[in-house]
This record gives structure tokens, C-alpha cells and sequence, in this order.
């Protein structure tokens, strides 16, 4: 389990952002939030993640957390963006208690 929680802490998302012919111009302003949310459930688990704080702001930088099951632990995500949201990493990964 180490390794997988280890990869999911190395996660870093760039999308350039290309205007070819092919691709829709209504392309999604979440796709790097999207792509590290599907790199965690292929990482975790299918059904591991539980909860997805909405995009918050922060000045030079916007933060998200989620919150994933793995095994019999549950962990928070915290994924910074930058202000145009063509980067996205984890920032920080840590246990989080279950509340009884």
C-alpha cells in the first residue's frame, strides 16, 4: 500500500491547451481536475473516493481536497491548481480519521 499512496503523491497534471480542427472548441475547464481525479480511482480503487470539495481560490492558486478510501483507510487529497487550471498536482496526502 505504500507504493500506491507514494504514487498518488507524485500525481502532476499539464494540459497544454491546443486548437486543432479535431477537438471541440467547448473543451472543459476541469479537464486537469478530471484526469487527477481518474489517476486516483485507477490508483485506489474504483469506488474509492468519497467525497470532492468543490475548487476553492486562493489568491495566485486554487486547492481541492478529496477524500478516497484505500483498503481499510481513509485519506485526503489536496490538489493545487494553478489560476488557469492547465496544472494541477498533489500538494499534500494524509490519513484522515474516520468519525465515528
Amino acid at each position: 500500500m505504500p507504493g500506491r499512496l507514494e504514487e498518488i503523491g507524485k500525481i502532476n497534471v499539464q494540459i497544454t491547451k491546443s486548437s486543432s480542427p479535431d477537438q471541440p472548441t467547448g473543451e472543459s475547464r476541469f479537464d486537469v481536475r478530471d484526469e487527477i481525479v481518474e489517476r486516483i480511482r485507477r490508483i485506489a480503487g474504483k469506488d474509492s473516493i468519497k467525497r470532492i470539495v468543490p475548487i476553492q481560490s486562493e489568491g495566485d492558486r486554487k486547492t481541492q481536497d478529496i477524500n478516497f478510501d484505500m483498503e481499510e483507510a481513509s485519506y485526503l487529497a489536496t490538489i493545487t491548481y494553478n489560476n488557469a487550471l492547465t496544472e494541477g498536482w498533489v500538494s499534500d496526502l494524509k490519513k484522515y480519521p474516520k468519525k465515528c
